[in-house]
């Protein structure tokens, strides 16, 4: 198997395990209207959103970087350097299963559903400022030459 289809599997499951979770989050969403528990949506429906753009984004890169691997060389060091990131983010994807978990378990308490959608919210934003160091690795010196 190539860098690159590895790359793409990589990023197609991390992809596919996000889109889960945001229609958890949806399913969640329609629960708490059915029960006419307004206030939280709009923070769940920010959480959804951040979700379907990070599961884009991560779709894309795999196909933004489709050509990194043709065209140019990447040294040995910056390949393994790549691929222990690519498996830092699955790491990263625990912290926010985990989080989400707490929403799903929050439901029942106002507040307790508040601060769980808060820390969903800061644990999406770390994971997508994670990510765009990603292109920063490949921008670095060894990494993609000419």
């Amino acid at each position: 198997e190539s860098s690159r289809d590895t790359d793409h599997a990589l990023r197609a499951r991390l992809a596919g395990e996000i889109e889960r979770l945001k229609r958890n989050v949806e399913d969640h969403s329609r629960q708490l209207a059915e029960r006419r528990v307004l206030d939280p949506l709009p923070a769940l429906g920010r959480v959804c959103a951040k979700l379907d753009r990070l599961a884009n984004l991560l779709r894309y890169a795999a196909r933004g970087y489709h050509g990194v691997f043709d065209r140019c060389q990447l040294d040995e060091t910056k390949l393994d350097e790549l691929y222990a990131f690519d498996l830092g983010l699955l790491d990263e994807l625990a912290a926010i299963e985990s989080s989400a978990q707490a929403v799903h378990g929050a439901l029942e308490d106002a507040v307790a559903l508040q601060r769980a959608t808060r820390d969903l919210d800061r644990t999406l934003d770390a994971f997508d400022q994670l990510f765009s160091k990603r292109a920063l690795l490949l921008e670095a010196p060894g990494g993609a030459a000419g």
